[in-house]
């Protein structure tokens, strides 16, 4: 079911700007647009405290909190839709030292909100599906031959559109990461563009990873030309060579492992010494919902480990035996994660 947020309802309003601000494909545009709505009234300023503020609140929940989320409404369980007009600003009546002492008449209406902005921050990390000729689901991988015999591998989660004419082959990689094996053709040029920039074939194999503000590319075979919105270009990448780039810069090239690059390839992930927050939110692209940190503190715990992306679960059952931490599973879609 399509649903709307009326333009009248401010507090959908800003529970809405609260999912785009928190995705990964938020544009210079669509920050430009919220500072624009946020000065709009002072209406819409307090909206936005509320909501940013119940967010925020997350990271002071206790265990016992956690706890009461056993008890959710058996249509959440199930999946059932919360409906954006549903949304209350009732954590607005609840201090920030309460949280951890509610009871469960008051816990679960915040959870309630909490399901809103999650229903609302997945559907809009969707919209790319919308755009795409093609799209993997969370924790799949798709081979494409395309017209001219390329090849494009397609990691988890990943949206891509394809437009070939008489003189160019173009590709749009609007979120995720691809790996791609390109047919030589001296007449039309192969380009795969992001939000960031484009990224040219000067022979044939190159992978994409578009996550977040930074776009990672890497060269398997021969170079690639990078250019990006500004005008700025890397003439030439060479093989085993990496950049990372964003609408305005990008980095010096770096020599990698092309071996652990291509691991994804295989449904395998691999971090050494990395933070608890980046290990998460790569995990996040191989599962549907959301796997929420709750504890500021314990982001920066460092996970060294190699993690099949075909099954989630044992990555976090991993990470929970190794770490000083406790994982809530609430639903397939809601995974909570506090400190001991």
């Amino acid at each position: 079911m399509q649903q709307s947020i009326n333009e009248n309802d401010v507090n959908a309003q800003a529970a809405l700007w609260q999912a785009k601000l928190s995705s990964d494909l938020l544009t210079a545009e669509q920050e430009q647009a919220f500072s624009d709505w946020l000065a709009q009234s002072d209406e819409h300023a307090k909206a936005w405290q509320e909501v940013n503020a119940f967010w925020q609140q997350l990271d002071t929940l206790s265990e016992a909190d956690i706890r009461f989320l056993e008890d959710l409404p058996t249509s959440l369980e199930e999946g059932g839709v919360v409906e954006i007009n549903d949304f209350q600003p009732v954590h607005a009546q609840i201090k920030k030292s309460a949280l951890i002492t509610q009871s469960q008449r008051v816990f679960k209406p915040l959870l309630g909100m909490a399901a809103s902005l999650l229903l609302m921050f997945s559907f809009y990390s969707l919209m790319p599906e919308y755009f795409a000729d093609y799209h993997t689901a969370p924790g799949t991988l798709r081979t494409l031959v395309l017209a001219d015999g390329s090849q494009v591998i397609m990691n988890s989660n990943t949206s891509l559109s394809v437009n070939y004419t008489d003189n160019k082959r173009q590709l749009v990689l609007y979120q995720g990461e691809a790996y791609f094996d390109v047919a030589a053709d001296s007449e039309r040029p192969f380009d795969v563009k992001t939000h960031a920039g484009s990224v040219r074939a000067l022979g044939t194999e190159f992978d994409i990873k578009n996550r977040s503000e930074q776009v990672a590319v890497t060269v398997f075979e021969h170079a690639v030309r990078v250019s990006l919105n500004t005008g700025d270009v890397v003439e030439s990448l060479a093989t085993g060579q990496q950049i990372v780039f964003t609408e305005n810069s990008f980095s010096q090239p770096l020599d990698v492992s092309l071996s652990a690059v291509k691991l994804w390839r295989k449904q395998r992930l691999v971090f050494q010494d990395k933070p608890l927050s980046e290990v998460v939110s790569e995990l996040s692209h191989y599962r549907s919902g959301a796997i929420i940190i709750l504890d500021s503190k314990i982001k920066a715990l460092s996970v060294t480990g190699v993690f099949d992306t075909d099954d989630t679960n044992i990555a976090l059952n991993t990470i929970e035996q190794s770490l000083p931490v406790t994982i809530h599973k609430v639903t397939e879609k809601l995974v909570l994660i506090s400190a001991q």
